[in-house]
């Protein structure tokens, strides 16, 4: 990142933090306040000369804007806190914001009485929340207090294999999907992952090429739910996160076998069919009741891209969910670590290098680096 957006942002930052306090100090009509907004905007509108929006991701107090974490700061930290308490974890910035939506804002973080859920209505400001507090419906076939070893994980993941083979059949012929058999597979993925972590991401196998739209569904669904947890998500949010990633390819229930198991690269006729399967998967997503909506977008935003030169075709300024982006990270690196019949698995280092390279035009930078960081931990563990 050059210096001088960096020092803009901070800048922006640090006149967004004084007018919280100068809001709390006298009011919200104070002249002051109207006089920071403005410096902010103007920094923030100094930024937008070179990009047309900016994404700025709040995790466990900390900034990161373009891949890059901002020095640790007062007025940086203290942001950071009152977005995390607000249950914001990501801004986008748009251009053409003014100083009146900065003032909304303002407002946004000075009323703390206000329900969690409710966000100010900005058309150049947007805003994600990466966690939530109901808890997901709870398995009790599973005993959180039983340790699990790896011939238990690996009987879970592969009864998990099963039911999802059969509610994919199943909706196949009925056109709906068994979510309480979707929920009982996460939920028992969720609650291994609270007890063993690396022995469960280490049950990433090599497998044939006939199992593998099923067992490529789970091991998305598990690389998302590590991720996600990695980042401190929980609660219900995290729930449909594993949800959605196992029904992210659910379109190709309805690809011809002959193109899915192709054994070699698919001509130009075969990939128009096959860059049919997000919007046909979102399509029957729709009508199934009781699907989360992050799955119906998830299905529909996988293979967009960070840079949206994917498929489906989307407006320019198409902002994806972060469940996309860290689906369509385990999607690469699950299909990089996969035995084809036309190719050979990549080994764990080079599928590192190759998310590295990947990171900031097809991969979303600052979930690549924490789905990497993530696997440095997995790999270094004793």
């Amino acid at each position: 990142m050059k210096r001088a957006s960096l020092v803009e942002l901070q800048n922006a930052i640090r006149h967004l933090v004084t007018a919280v306090a100068n809001a709390r100090l006298y009011n919200l009509d104070h002249p002051q306040i109207k006089r920071l907004c403005e410096a902010a905007q103007r920094c923030f509108e100094n930024l937008l000369r070179e990009r047309t929006q900016l994404s700025l991701l709040i995790v466990e107090g900390e900034i990161l804007f373009e891949d890059f974490p901002l020095p640790p700061g007062l007025h940086s930290q203290k942001f950071a806190r009152l977005m995390e308490q607000r249950r914001i974890n990501r801004i986008i910035i748009s251009a053409g914001l003014d100083s009146d939506e900065l003032g909304e804002l303002v407002k946004f973080l000075v009323q703390t009485d206000q329900p969690c859920g409710v966000q100010p209505a900005c058309n150049h400001l947007r805003f994600e929340t990466l966690a939530v507090d109901e808890a997901p419906p709870q398995n009790k076939s599973l005993d959180a207090s039983l340790p699990i070893d790896a011939d238990a994980l690996q009987a879970l993941k592969i009864n998990s294999h099963g039911r999802l083979a059969e509610l994919f059949k199943t909706f196949t012929v009925q056109r709906t999907i068994k979510m309480a058999g979707l929920t009982e597979i996460v939920t028992g993925f969720i609650n291994a992952f609270n007890r063993e972590v690396p022995s469960l991401l280490a049950l990433m196998p090599l497998r044939a090429m006939d199992e593998y739209t099923f067992t490529h569904g789970i091991n998305v669904c598990l690389l998302n739910l590590a991720q996600a947890m990695h980042l401190g998500i929980k609660g219900a949010l995290l729930h449909d996160i594993g949800i959605a990633a196992l029904l992210h390819d659910i379109g190709k229930v309805h690809i011809p076998m002959e193109i899915l198991g192709k054994p070699g690269k698919l001509d130009e006729k075969e990939w128009v069919i096959m860059r049919q399967h997000p919007i046909k998967g979102a399509r029957q997503l729709l009508d199934c009741p009781g699907v989360p909506q992050l799955a119906i977008v998830t299905a529909f935003e996988h293979h967009l891209r960070y840079n949206l030169s994917g498929y489906p075709a989307v407006h320019e300024q198409w902002c994806q969910h972060l469940c996309s982006h860290m689906t369509t990270i385990a999607d690469t690196y699950d299909a990089l670590r996969t035995k084809r019949p036309y190719k050979e698995p990549q080994p764990a280092d080079e599928c590192a290098a190759i998310l590295r390279k990947l990171a900031g035009r097809e991969l979303h930078p600052q979930l690549t680096a924490n789905f990497l960081c993530l696997l440095d931990q997995v790999t270094s563990a004793p």
